[in-house]
């Protein structure tokens, strides 16, 4: 009995604790579901408010619901879920240059508006001690993607998070994405405009190491 009671409060303190909008708090499908269904309540609320039949009309009768679980289990599933597992291995043969993987597909919100980012993601890495299976750099970016923030915080996370696990000589991460907050509102620019966000450390800082990044992303496009 003690042991559900402790549970309970838990959940209840998760469910009310906030959290900044690119963070990160792990909830139980419990939870999730308990979200979307609050969640559904108050955004049917919001589009009577804007004065739509939403019992009546066919058609946005379960937008509340499909915009719900749209959020928690898709386009902001990356504050609600769990790092994905990383398994990183001894540089064994002590490879000293530069493993590149992109274009990696990216589709984020922008924390201003809540609206979509999309384009393209490129890292590149010159290994210490440590590697990492390739398709783990699209699973840490998809992880991060998923929640709304600006494109200049979602590159340094991304930095951070790879300096921290793999403890690299080198490190580059670059974003390049439209923005639809600038397409569908405000300056309405075409969808050519692309914003370029890069974090560089270490050797990646160099020079030439910067410029061989930067060829194989232009590699990537021919």
């Amino acid at each position: 009995m003690l042991v559900k009671k402790l549970i309970a409060n838990m959940e209840i303190f998760k469910m009310n604790k906030k959290i900044l909008a690119n963070e990160n708090i792990i909830l139980s499908e419990k939870e999730k579901n308990l979200m979307i269904e609050k969640v559904e309540l108050l955004y049917g609320k919001i589009l009577e408010e804007l004065k739509f039949d939403v019992k009546n009309d066919q058609q946005i009768k379960e937008t509340p619901h499909r915009w719900a679980k749209m959020m928690v289990n898709e386009l902001l599933s990356g504050c609600y879920n769990p790092p994905p597992k990383i398994t990183v291995f001894d540089n064994t043969k002590n490879y000293d240059q530069m493993v590149f993987n992109g274009p990696i597909k990216i589709m984020s919100m922008c924390s201003h508006h809540f609206q979509n980012f999309i384009g393209q993601a490129y890292i590149g890495y010159i290994p210490g001690n440590k590697v990492v299976g390739i398709s783990k750099l699209s699973r840490i970016v998809k992880w991060f993607m998923r929640r709304p923030q600006i494109q200049e915080e979602l590159t340094k996370q991304i930095a951070d998070y790879l300096e921290k696990i793999l403890k690299p000589k080198g490190l580059a991460v670059f974003f390049q994405a439209t923005h639809l907050c600038m397409i569908a509102r405000g300056v309405e620019e075409s969808q050519e405009a692309k914003m370029q966000t890069c974090d560089l450390r270490g050797y990646l800082k160099d020079h030439a190491a910067k410029n061989e990044f930067l060829n194989m992303i232009s590699l990537t496009k021919k």
